[in-house]
């Protein structure tokens, strides 16, 4: 397991093959291997600058999470391949055909690494696989042998004395902390000025964790408010939006679009269950719902034991902390909430990769619930 403070460079190195051959099979296995290095060289960027927040058991889900993304906004004009192993399929196939038949992730497992829901990535992985001719056994030999041409192309560079897969580690080093050090400048101004705001919220929210707001046990994570509410009792949540809670779901009104209801079994992540009780797998969902000039995030988890430690919804490069409504006697479900300053085109953009994902956490950092939306 990756340490949490000085192995980044460790873990790089053993993934690198690894990553680079995801990274030619996602461009199709014969686009430019400039392409593939340079998917792979911005994840590493990426995920060096987060190292540290990163749950420790969550590195792997995190990193093949961060390249396919990566993939899928750099491939939203992208026509389909003319030639290779994913001849004539869509980025969004391919991704989803990759992690099925080369990463051999499970549907359900790639709905939430994507953020998707699962019908969709099932009816992705269909079509493609009909496009790549319907046969999945044939498909993985098909992956296994370009992914040794793609290794064997590699080893003759490096042996030539080029840069390892075109990623030269200390530069991504050099590249990540730089980065690490420019969002921290960022956050530092913008918690000056919602400060005030803080203030207030901390004198009407139950919660918990360090004195520097940090999960027990956690990396550098900082735990999720969490109010405890009676069935039925009004939370002003933000100006204009109010949410509550009954033993069958989530309500919510805001000025656009009066009281909303999402049951625990009405989503597209819940399995057949009663009402009232939550899905036997663990899950999370997301619903956007537009403010003047920015969007008021929220949706359900279940699934759990207990209540989460920290709720956290990503839109693109945005990590925000969600607030948390649950009822009395950690029914193992609930409510979390955000505001996001985003525009309705930063929205949309977003869902180019499977939009606004949501990661649940428990008190010692472990990823307990997933889920997110599709548009």
């Amino acid at each position: 397991m990756p340490d949490p403070h000085d192995d980044f460079t460790t873990y790089a190195h053993a993934q690198l093959p690894r990553l680079v051959t995801t990274a030619h099979l996602l461009s199709g296995a014969t686009g430019d291997p400039r392409e593939a290095a340079d998917l792979v060289r911005r994840t590493l960027v990426g995920l060096r600058a987060r190292w540290r927040r990163i749950p420790r058991d969550d590195v792997d889900f995190y990193v093949l999470r961060s390249l396919v993304k990566a993939f899928l906004r750099g491939a939203r004009r992208q026509r389909a391949l003319s030639d290779g192993v994913l001849k004539d399929t869509s980025a969004r196939q391919r991704a989803v055909l990759v992690l099925l038949h080369r990463e051999g992730l499970r549907e359900a497992e790639v709905a939430q690494l994507l953020g998707w829901s699962a019908g969709a990535v099932g009816s992705r992985a269909r079509r493609g696989l009909a496009v790549c001719g319907g046969d999945a056994g044939r498909l993985r030999e098909r992956f296994a042998e370009a992914a040794r041409a793609v290794e064997a192309s590699e080893a003759a560079q490096v042996g030539a004395g080029d840069v390892p897969f075109g990623v030269a580690l200390d530069d991504v080093e050099r590249r990540g902390r730089a980065l690490r050090r420019r969002r921290a400048v960022v956050a530092v101004v913008c918690a000056l000025l919602l400060v005030p705001a803080g203030v207030l919220v901390a004198g009407r929210i139950v919660g918990g964790g360090t004195a520097d707001g940090s999960v027990a046990g956690a990396v550098d994570v900082a735990r999720s408010p969490i109010r405890i509410v009676a069935p039925g009792e009004r939370v002003a949540a933000v100006p204009g939006v109010q949410v509550w809670l009954t033993s069958d779901g989530k309500h919510w009104s805001t000025p656009q679009r009066p009281n909303q209801f999402l049951g625990l079994t009405d989503d597209s992540y819940a399995s057949a269950s009663k009402a009232g009780a939550a899905s036997e797998r663990p899950a999370a969902s997301v619903q956007p719902d537009r403010l003047n000039s920015s969007y008021f995030l929220s949706g359900l988890y279940r699934g759990l034991s207990g209540d989460p430690a920290r709720v956290e919804v990503t839109v693109d490069e945005n990590r925000m902390t969600g607030t948390v409504l649950t009822l009395a006697g950690s029914p193992g479900w609930g409510v979390w909430y955000t505001r996001a300053s985003l525009s309705l085109a930063e929205l949309k953009s977003s869902y180019g990769d499977g939009g606004p994902t949501v990661t649940v956490y428990d008190a010692a950092g472990k990823v307990v619930a997933r889920g997110g939306a599709d548009w």
